[in-house]
Formats: structure tokens, C-alpha cells, sequence
């Protein structure tokens, strides 16, 4: 992999990771059209890396609330259930652990099937138009709840959410929003929960990234790496920001558009 490809997959991970097209359907198809072998582990645990630091940028205040919270629950784990009653960060922690229990459910399970569909760009394009449609009734959804945290009920159906979006082609953000959005939460309350609950998702791919790694890993040079890491980082910060300003004012629609018009494409394109 060059200095220019390590780039061009690092802008790709990083805008698509948070923006609701499919960060794992684009990196299929751009790898394809562009002929890149983006083999390496080492390079996707890079890349992963940055878009961690992106959210942790983005919500610095909010990981912090979770990381007092978590000493907190960790001090008093007696009351660790009245805590997550009248506590706030207790209960957004309690939220995105619930949360975060389906995605390692299905990707410990079905882990292998899944890796198998990557290879589909058929598959992929087919799913970017169901995001598509998610995004759609999403939008039209009318919230019944304003500047409010998900409940755990709540947490645990956005979680099924980003378990089903372990496929490729199917939107993270977008469908993590969309359950939110169905379950009577306001634009900006089902975004903020959707990127927290990226994190731990992140985290549990480079852990799986780094067992795969220790089994052995094709060399890559430092500045592949660095390259890699850099793009990533800032476009996912940038994508962050522009994307919670595109929600505040009602654009989700846009995306579906857009998924729809790249699923369309892919799909002729495979038939023909």
C-alpha cells in the first residue's frame, strides 16, 4: 500500500465511519474500484485508532462524564442500581454497555458469515438502498421526547440496531439513529447516543484486530501508518461536527438520497 492509497482509505473510513452511507460498504467498494489490497492489520487498526480519537474529541465532555460515572459504579457497586436510577452518567454508562451487547453477541456468532459478504459488491449495494429507506422513515419519524437520554429499553434496541449493521452496506449511524428516532427520541439525543455507542464498537474492533494481528501481519511502513491514522482522524472529527449540524436542522433526508443513488449504481453495475 502507498502513502496516497493509506490516505485515500483513511478519508474514506473516517467520513463514512459517522456519516450515515456505510463506512464498511464504501471501503469495499473503493478498494475494488481503485485495485487496493487493504490487507494489512495493522493498517486497519490504524485507522480505527483514528477515528476513535475523533469521537473522543468530538464528546470529550460526555467521556468524561462516563469515565467519572464508571469510578463511581466501581466505588459503591452496592448501589450500583439506585445509582443508574438517579444518576445520569450512570445511566448513559449502564445505556451504551446495554447497548453494546448485541454487536458482540452477532459478531462472535456470526463473525465468519459475515466476513464472507465483503466480497459481495451485489450484497453491499443492495443494503446501502435499505439504509437508504432507514434514513427515510427515520426523518419522518415525529419525536415524543425532547432533550432527553434513551431509556435502557431504549439503549438495548439502538444496540440490535448496530448489531444488524455489522453488514455491509448497512449504515452504523443511520440505523442506530433511525431505532432512536423510531423510539420517540428528538435529532440531536438519538446522534449524541449513536457516536457514544461508537465507541466501545471501535474499541471491540481493534481488540479483534489486535488478536488477529499477534497471529502475525504483513509489514507496514511507518508512514503508510502515520498517513493512515492522520486522515482518518481529522475527517472523522470534521465528519462529526458537520453531520450533528446537518441533524439539528432536519437534512437526514439528504443521506438516504444519496445511499440510494450509490446502491443503484453499484447494483447495475455488478448486473452489467
Amino acid at each position: 500500500m502507498t502513502v496516497y492509497q493509506a490516505i485515500l482509505l483513511g478519508i474514506i473510513q473516517g467520513l463514512t465511519e459517522f456519516l450515515p452511507v456505510s463506512s464498511s460498504g464504501h471501503l469495499v467498494l473503493f478498494s475494488q474500484l481503485f485495485a487496493i489490497q487493504e490487507s494489512s492489520l495493522i493498517f486497519e487498526v490504524t485507522v480505527h485508532v483514528g477515528t476513535l480519537l475523533a469521537v473522543l474529541a468530538v464528546f470529550k465532555s460526555e467521556v468524561q462524564l462516563l469515565l467519572v460515572s464508571f469510578f463511581k459504579l466501581i466505588r459503591r457497586p452496592q448501589q450500583a442500581r439506585e445509582l443508574v436510577r438517579q444518576d445520569a452518567g450512570c445511566r448513559l454508562l449502564a445505556g451504551i454497555v446495554l447497548g453494546t451487547i448485541p454487536a458482540v453477541a452477532v459478531a462472535l456468532v456470526l463473525k465468519d458469515r459475515i466476513e464472507q459478504l465483503f466480497s459481495s459488491s451485489l450484497f453491499v449495494g443492495v443494503m446501502l438502498i435499505v439504509t437508504g429507506f432507514i434514513l427515510y422513515a427515520a426523518e419522518r419519524s415525529v419525536p415524543r421526547r425532547t432533550g432527553s437520554s434513551p431509556s435502557l429499553v431504549d439503549a438495548f434496541l439502538i444496540g440490535c440496531g448496530q448489531a444488524a449493521a455489522i453488514l455491509p452496506g448497512l449504515s452504523r449511524s443511520g440505523t442506530t439513529i433511525a431505532v432512536g428516532r423510531f423510539r420517540g427520541l428528538d435529532r440531536e439525543s438519538a446522534a449524541r447516543f449513536s457516536f457514544l455507542l461508537a465507541v466501545p464498537a471501535i474499541l471491540g474492533a481493534l481488540v479483534l484486530s489486535l488478536l488477529d494481528l499477534l497471529a502475525g501481519a504483513t509489514a507496514v511502513s511507518g508512514a503508510v501508518l502515520l498517513a493512515g491514522l492522520i486522515s482518518s482522524a481529522v475527517t472523522g472529527y470534521l465528519a462529526i461536527r458537520f453531520f450533528l449540524g446537518l441533524v439539528r436542522r432536519g437534512r437526514l433526508v439528504w443521506f438516504s438520497y444519496y445511499t440510494w443513488l450509490i446502491g443503484v449504481v453499484v447494483i447495475a453495475a455488478h448486473l452489467l
